[in-house]
């Protein structure tokens, strides 16, 4: 299975507008209704349930051959609560190099489609930071993908109390051709900084900058193309850095490695790896793989050493559709203590063509 074709099932052309003809107005409905269950139990991070949906409708116009419009609005629930958590309205922008090269200015395509590690960019973001504002300067075909992209995540205004917050970040990867119709190879490289400053601001707090960096190599070997099954090993390694040397945690700097193997079949996919860090903390990351506590006040534990493993299947219907399960489970060497989460959900993303546009 191509990891490009893989990975923008969902979230390729629909989303940077490249499939709306020049002209034509389109309705574009997302949606993504999702249920997270984290049973954590360790000084390191709590458990909690994520449960909820989240609907963004938007209006796509293709005025020129190169350029996208998008106009909506973007609506995150929690199940209970009886009201929107989040209401925040999307624009954007897109300007098309080729057909498969696009600068966007405004609302951005998706938290997930960065394709970024979970331990640097926990990916249950889909769910509750889906939507992002910024920009982003993207470029993929089926051997090659790279995104740069600069997420503003909190704006500040002359005498606040508070910090200007964003994340800027590159994801890129490389995936080889087949070698003698057996073997292919990923190379992912990837680098986020997350700011917390701001000179116009009245807040309490340092300016902080935190710098993470990941690589590493995955081998995949096809078992049987009829089937789509293959088998393979991953090596990941991490760096982390406060680049301001003030961490309330106290860390400047960290690593960590991870180890995998893995197997697909069609759509199921399995994993099984070994985690080992020595001062990990990634801002935006599952804090399942850190060292600092989210929840207790100035615990560090310097050493970590996790046992990973995952299960997931993933049922597309038409290109539009998908159904989506996982387990995750994580042991603690040293702790002696297993932790684990399930996750579900339904994502919708459909083009509805409304009119055509001439001048």
């Amino acid at each position: 299975m191509i990891l490009a074709l893989k990975v923008f099932a969902l979230t390729g052309q629909e989303s940077t507008g490249l499939s709306v003809p020049e002209g034509d107005l389109y309705f574009n409905f997302r949606n993504t209704s999702f249920v997270k269950n984290n049973e954590y139990s360790n000084p390191i991070t709590e458990g909690y349930t994520l449960i909820g949906y989240f609907i963004q409708p938007e209006l796509v116009y293709r005025p020129a051959e190169k350029v996208t419009l998008r106009l909506g609005t973007h609506l995150l629930s929690y199940s209970g609560t009886n009201r929107f958590s989040l209401i925040k309205p999307v624009f954007s922008t897109s300007w098309h190099f080729s057909e498969n090269t696009f600068f966007t200015l405004g609302s951005l395509s998706g938290s997930d489609s960065h394709m970024m590690l979970d331990p640097h960019f926990n990916k249950e973001r889909i769910y509750n930071a889906f939507s992002e504002d910024g920009l982003q300067f993207r470029t993929s075909n089926v051997n090659f993908f790279s995104d740069t992209w600069l997420s503003w995540e909190n704006y500040i205004f002359r005498g606040d109390n508070e910090r200007e917050i964003f994340t800027a970040g590159e994801s890129f990867r490389y995936v080889s051709p087949q070698f003698a119709g057996l073997i292919r190879i990923e190379v992912p490289v990837q680098i986020l900084f997350k700011h917390y400053g701001g000179q116009i601001s009245n807040y309490p707090e340092h300016v902080e900058t935190f710098f993470n960096l990941a690589s590493g190599a995955r081998a995949i070997f096809e078992i049987d193309e009829s089937r789509k099954s293959s088998i393979g090993m991953e090596c990941l390694a991490f760096f982390n850095s406060c680049l301001t040397g003030n961490a309330g945690s106290g860390i400047k700097n960290g690593y960590a490695d991870w180890y995998k193997l893995f197997y697909s079949l069609r759509r199921l996919e399995l994993e099984a790896g070994f985690w080992k860090s020595n001062n990990f903390y990634a801002p935006n990351g599952n804090f399942i793989f850190g060292s600092v506590s989210d929840h207790i006040g100035n615990l560090v534990i310097t050493q970590r050493k996790l046992i990973t493993g995952s299960v997931s299947i993933r049922l597309p219907y038409k290109e539009f559709f998908e159904f989506f399960f996982g387990f995750d489970g994580y042991y603690d060497t040293d702790l002696r203590r297993f932790d684990n989460a399930m996750t579900l959900h339904i994502r919708l993303d459909k083009l509805i063509k409304i009119a055509t546009i001439k001048e």
